[in-house]
């Protein structure tokens, strides 16, 4: 019996229990619990969180592709990805420190009777829960500092990259300047290093005055937030309830957690790139002080080697000097042996031995200037001056010549060849482009004859078309004589025989003819005289005088044997005279 009342007592029980927990909880959360506002803040709270739990899912890390990516572009997706989860987790830290926790303490003093409902919503967001602001704060300062290695590392890298960059273009350089190994070059070399060391000193320099500059302002910043500690201390323990001095110690102990878990270690980071700096700036600076060491010693040494290459300078032209000159009066001492030879030698005749003169001439100027030419490149050589720029401006200059004084190659062509054909010699009587003289100087490039009015002409050898040469080997003294006609002749050329006979046996003109005059008789007839030629043979030059004695002897034997040679007259007629008178 007792037992059936007690299992009929139980369920009422539990009925009643049922109703006064829903009585209780009409009480209790009143009319609108939780509030709307609270409501919206934590769904705006949730919404981020999923987020930012989404962009932690899809990682970098976990991309399929990431690993194929290259390094600089790994850390560049590292950082995005951090930069942006940071953006959420602050927005998720601003929901909470801006609007929910200040509506709490808001909303309590409008419904205390909510207290209890109002403190465990806020160890919701205070304790060891998923959603604490503690936990959400850690989060934040882990990934600002991953965000600030991360830039580290990627500014470290472009860094080592650009160094990379210089120092094999460095290299490149030096291999091209690999074979010149001179002082110049070394000093050119240290002074480039040096401008590089203190460009890079500028910039450590400036990175220096940043990094302390960033440090008081981080030391500021830690103040400050240990100074809103203290001040969130003091309203914890001013606190009038539980719900405010709930969130006045979180508040405190989310500023503890920053400073220890972000300011500080920041800060400590800061002044470890001081260092660092600091150390590379002092390193820079000795290097630089190193390489004026080396540019004064360079410099000092480039002296003594300057110095030394100008007794060497002196002692190389010196020596290149007087072996010139001896070549050359060896030259002179070979040529005018040779040409002495060629004076004395009764089988070379006085054409040819003017040639020789003339191909001496021409031939000992060819050898100074081949003398000179070979003189210079061993000094130069000597010098180690490179010569092949030289020779291929001559090279140039030669060229630019045959374009642009093509009249002066003309001549000079011609005059060689003027001299190795034997047209003409010095002292020979010649006819060139219609003007005669004496040729008295044959060069490559001109011509000068004498005329016998003593006008000396000079005439480019590329311009002469025609040339009569009157002393090739020999030449021939031309006589014309006119006799009456009323004279005999036969009887007059036994006269000119008689002439040339005489003239051939004189031991005075015996020298002066190659063979005996020969008259030819009567060449033609004029208007007053018969006319008759003799020709005389003579060396080079001597038909001249020949001539001169052929008309004076001819004239004498005329006179002699009463042989007229007739001349003009006038016949004056005075017609006042009357005939017969």
């Amino acid at each position: 019996m007792k037992l059936k009342i007690i299992d009929q007592i139980i369920p009422l029980l539990g009925i009643v229990l049922i109703v006064c927990c829903s009585i209780f909880n009409t009480y209790t959360y009143g009319q609108d619990w939780p509030p709307p506002e609270l409501q919206k803040m934590e769904s705006q709270y949730q919404e981020l969180s999923a987020q930012a739990t989404t962009l932690d899912n899809y990682a970098p890390e976990k991309f399929p592709d990431f690993q194929e990516l290259e390094k600089i572009n790994q850390l560049v997706e590292q950082l995005d990805f951090n930069k942006r989860k940071f953006d959420l987790l602050i927005l998720m830290y601003n929901v909470l420190e801006d609007e929910f926790f200040p509506f709490m303490l808001k909303y309590y003093p409008q419904h205390p009777e909510l207290e209890q409902n109002i403190l465990d919503k806020l160890k919701e967001y205070t304790g060891e829960s998923p959603k604490s602001i503690l936990l959400l704060q850690v989060k934040i300062n882990t990934v600002a500092l991953q965000i600030e290695r991360l830039e580290k590392r990627i500014e470290r890298i472009q860094t080592k990259a650009k160094e990379k960059e210089i120092a094999e273009e460095n290299k490149r350089t030096s291999a091209i300047d690999k074979k010149d190994t001179s002082i110049s070059t070394q000093i050119l070399q240290v002074e480039q290093d040096r401008k590089n060391y203190a460009a890079k000193l500028k910039q450590e320099e400036q990175k220096y005055r940043e990094l302390k500059e960033k440090e008081k302002e981080q030391a500021d910043k830690i103040v400050e937030k240990k100074k809103e500690r203290e001040e969130l201390q003091q309203k914890k323990d001013a606190a009038a309830n539980e719900i405010e001095r709930l969130i006045h110690q979180t508040f405190a102990r989310v500023r503890e957690i920053r400073l220890n878990g972000l300011e500080i270690p920041r800060l400590n980071t800061v002044k470890t790139f001081i260092y660092l700096t600091d150390t590379s700036t002092k390193a820079l600076k000795e290097k630089i002080e190193n390489a004026n060491k080396q540019i004064h010693s360079l410099q000092e040494q480039r002296k003594k080697e300057l110095i030394n290459k100008l007794i060497k300078a002196v002692i190389v032209i010196t020596i290149a000097l007087f072996v010139v000159f001896l070549f050359i009066g060896i030259s002179k001492r070979i040529s005018k042996r040779i040409l002495k030879k060629v004076e004395e030698s009764e089988k070379i005749d006085d054409h040819r031995k003017q040639r020789y003169h003339t191909l001496s001439s021409v031939i000992l100027s060819f050898i100074k200037v081949l003398i000179w030419a070979m003189a210079v490149i061993w000094v130069l050589g000597e010098l180690n001056i490179d010569y092949a720029p030289f020779l291929l401006a001559a090279g140039g200059i030669t060229l630019a010549i045959g374009f642009g004084a093509q009249s002066l190659v003309k001549d000079v062509v011609s005059g060689f060849f003027i001299l190795m054909e034997e047209q003409f010699a010095l002292g020979d009587l010649v006819e060139i482009n219609g003007q005669s003289g004496t040729v008295e100087k044959i060069s490559l490039r001109t011509i000068k004859f004498r005329s016998l009015d003593g006008t000396l002409h000079t005439i480019p050898n590329g311009s002469i078309s025609m040339v009569s040469n009157k002393d090739y080997l020999w030449s021939r003294a031309v006589v014309t004589v006119g006799v009456s006609y009323d004279e005999d002749t036969q009887n007059v050329l036994s006269v000119l025989k008689t002439v040339c006979q005489e003239i051939s046996e004189d031991p005075e003109w015996k020298e002066s003819l190659l063979e005996e005059p020969t008259p030819q008789g009567i060449i033609s007839f004029g208007d007053s005289a018969v006319n008759f030629r003799i020709l005389a043979k003579t060396p080079p030059g001597a038909q001249w005088a020949v001539g001169r004695e052929l008309h004076i002897r001819v004239k004498n034997a005329f006179d002699k044997e009463g042989i007229e040679i007739p001349y003009n007259y006038i016949n004056v007629i005075d017609r006042t005279q009357k005939p017969g008178e």
